[in-house]
């Protein structure tokens, strides 16, 4: 049983590496994040702030390689989308993939097995952005930087964004996906404040931190936002769920949550999943509860002379 001491730690995702991809699979199982992403790649939004964006800027090297980065690519799940959208309009295109986990093995056995085009090819990273930047430094610059839900892990968001700006060519497009505050699971970190072992979560970087940032830095920027449902029923209905308390501990970023935290914590977090969650039924009759969380999606395009970031 749970103890009621709110000075109990809880015990960090990322400290355990086979933990986290666990409740990883199990999140992609229950997920509509994928779907969504996918749909919102395959919109004009995407086509007209990316690749129309960059062709209008690069119209006297269309003949030249363009370069393209991702932070965090995971899998590569959505970045295959984006590179697939990008081969369509420019001939060459140099990607470099930069991803600290097991994952980007996956990433580049889906890219191994199925082409993702032919005018692309790929540079694999397999370690921090940070480690990166210190074997590459800044002289390769790139002209479309991916960064899909990874700020989380990039630290302090005045000193990642300046590192990503100075990564950018003069005209080229940083695009940063990532959870808003208020809901879902960005939320989460704000009825943990304090309790982690650690200070990954405890510093956890939503959208609101990020913008002012860019305001603060007087980097210009564009939004939108789309919205991501997860099958939460596993863990709501189900005490004994395997699965159920995987998908939790990846939601929380907390190892075993169900049996560390603080009855008080749990009770909290556990009225915070259903009080953001609708009920569906199945088409057997079945009902489903699902999570809803609302990320933002932010464009920003470096100006041909950018000031001090730009150097």
């Amino acid at each position: 049983m749970a103890s009621n001491m709110s000075e109990n730690k809880l015990l960090n995702i990322l400290t355990d590496m086979k933990h986290y991809h666990k409740g990883y699979a199990e999140y992609c199982r229950k997920t509509t994040k994928w779907q969504e992403l996918q749909k919102w790649t395959e919109c004009a939004e995407f086509e007209s702030n990316v690749v129309t964006n960059l062709s209008k800027k690069l119209s006297g090297q269309m003949d030249q390689q363009i370069r393209v980065l991702g932070v965090g690519s995971g899998d590569g799940i959505l970045e295959i989308y984006q590179l697939q959208k990008l081969a369509a309009k420019f001939p060459k295109i140099s990607a470099s993939v930069v991803e600290p986990s097991e994952l980007i093995t996956k990433y580049k056995d889906t890219a191994g097995r199925n082409p993702v085009a032919d005018n692309i090819t790929f540079e694999w990273h397999h370690r921090t952005f940070d480690e990166y930047l210190a074997c590459n430094g800044y002289d390769k610059k790139y002209h479309f930087i991916s960064v899909v839900h990874a700020v989380y892990f990039l630290g302090d968001p005045e000193v990642f964004m300046k590192k990503l700006y100075k990564l950018l060519e003069p005209g080229g497009v940083l695009l940063l996906i990532l959870l808003t505050d208020h809901t879902g699971s960005g939320s989460i970190p704000l009825h943990q404040s304090g309790l982690k072992d650690d200070t990954t979560t405890n510093n956890f970087v939503n959208s609101s931190q990020v913008k002012a940032t860019l305001e603060k830095l007087q980097i210009e920027y564009t939004q939108s936002m789309y919205t991501e449902s997860t099958d939460i029923t596993d863990f709501i209905t189900n005490d004994n769920s395997e699965e159920g308390d995987l998908l939790l501990d990846f939601l929380t970023y907390t190892i075993n949550f169900k049996k560390s935290a603080p009855d008080d914590v749990r009770d909290r977090m556990m009225h915070h999943f259903k009080q953001g969650s609708r009920i569906e039924k199945t088409g057997d009759g079945d009902e489903k509860i699902y999570f809803k969380a609302t990320c933002d999606i932010l464009f920003v395009t470096k100006r041909e002379y950018a000031g001090e970031y730009a150097k």
